[in-house]
């Protein structure tokens, strides 16, 4: 289970962040977010996002269900 951006990392996954307000969807790497913002579950990185498009913090962030490739 996937709980938190080293969890990610682990399982090689990129994560998917959806605006719960207007549907806007973007994928986000966790390797990337680790650096800027450190460990997080993804509830916590849930609470700090903002739609880049509507600006509203109503963000859901689900494990992408393919593996990233050798990036």
């Amino acid at each position: 289970m996937i709980e938190t951006l080293s969890d990610a990392c682990r399982a090689r996954r990129l994560l998917w962040a959806f605006c719960l307000a207007c549907g806007h969807a973007h994928r986000v790497d966790p390797r990337k977010v680790m650096l800027l913002a450190g460990e997080l579950t993804l509830r916590d990185l849930q609470k700090r996002l903002k739609c880049e498009r509507c600006r509203q913090k109503r963000g859901h962030v689900l494990p992408h269900d393919e593996e990233w490739d050798g990036r």
